[in-house]
């Protein structure tokens, strides 16, 4: 019984070993395709879009509005743009809403900063956005493009029709987005290491007038609901070619099997530290007993005895004789 319960618990350690083994190859393949079409491409929106397709398994997505702003004084520029998206999760299709920030322009002192952390914070009418294990009004990203994939990840804010990101829990009411804002740094940090922020921001975005300080900012942020329900235009479950094309959805992804390779190399290692480890601890005592007996069958007289010869002269002990 202790033999089959050692058995069992082997298969699931193996098992869990596996999956996470897995997971950890694809993690080196997405990184990869990051690095090679994304990394430097956060100014080519199309292809930069395309990779965020790829990436993250969304659906589609769909220009809602794409606008360069520049500050009064032409030091500071953005591009904001704003998309409706699609993205699907256990067979269901989530309407959501993606905003992307590229062609970002900072200059301080007369010089441009080089690689700025950008952070987007979106309000929220409700505190329905999960961030850990609590729930909170704000939905926050921070971009560091000095960063390898994917702590720098990408310049954007996703929000779905559903539980943890607008879905108010336990009913079917949707959180508004009430405000943007964009905030950056030019990469110093406080004494805990934390970036320090400007206290002016970069952005400031909001359908009214707003207090914020901000080199750029704009009164007539809106994000409806509706302009973002591309599902709700559908026929099915899933958009048709037909519908792909007359709702201008972009729907092209990478090719993610170019970098296959580092899958394959990873769970080839892998599985042959599984199969000797196995052998190893289950099969090697067996194998070891085979041999022997085999051995045994081919010498089944055993190792020869060696036997003292007696030496043919030897010296006699005459002391003893007539009790002398």
């Amino acid at each position: 019984m202790l033999k089959w319960l050692v058995r069992f618990l082997y298969i699931m350690i193996i098992s869990i070993a596996t999956v996470y083994v897995y997971g950890s190859a694809n993690y080196s393949r997405l990184e990869a395709y990051y690095t090679e079409y994304m990394q430097d491409s956060l100014d080519d929106t199309d292809t930069y879009l395309e990779g965020i397709n790829t990436l993250m398994g969304i659906d589609y997505y769909r220009e809602i509005s794409s606008v360069l702003y520049t500050s009064v004084d032409n030091q500071f520029q953005m591009n904001l743009g704003i998309y409706a998206i699609g993205a699907t999760f256990n067979d269901t299709l989530y309407d959501g809403v993606m905003i992307f920030v590229n062609d970002v322009v900072i200059t301080e002192d007369g010089e441009v900063v080089d690689n700025p952390i950008l952070k987007l914070s979106v309000k929220l009418s409700e505190a329905t956005y999960k961030s850990g294990e609590t729930f909170t009004d704000v939905a926050t990203v921070v971009f560091d493009p000095t960063k390898e994939f994917p702590y720098s990840y990408v310049p954007a804010v996703f929000l779905l029709k559903a539980d943890n990101y607008l879905k108010v829990v336990d009913s079917d009411v949707i959180a508004s987005l009430d405000r943007l804002t964009i905030a950056y740094s030019n990469g110093e940090t406080d004494a805990e290491g934390a970036y320090e922020y400007s206290e002016i921001l970069l952005f400031a975005g909001a359908d009214e007038l707003i207090s914020d300080a901000a080199h750029i900012k704009i009164d007539d942020f809106v994000v409806t609901t509706e302009s973002y329900s591309v599902s709700e235009l559908l026929e099915g479950d899933q958009p048709t070619e037909s519908e792909i094309a007359s709702l201008g959805l972009i729907t092209s992804r990478g090719n993610l099997k170019e970098f296959n390779g580092l899958i394959w190399r990873t769970m080839i290692v892998y599985a042959l530290v599984v199969i000797a480890l196995t052998y190893v601890l289950f099969f090697n005592k067996y194998v070891m007993e085979k041999i022997k007996e085999k051995r045994a069958l081919k010498n089944p007289m055993g190792p020869k005895k060696v036997i003292d010869a007696e030496p043919i002269f030897k010296d006699i002990d005459h002391s003893k004789e007539d009790g002398k």
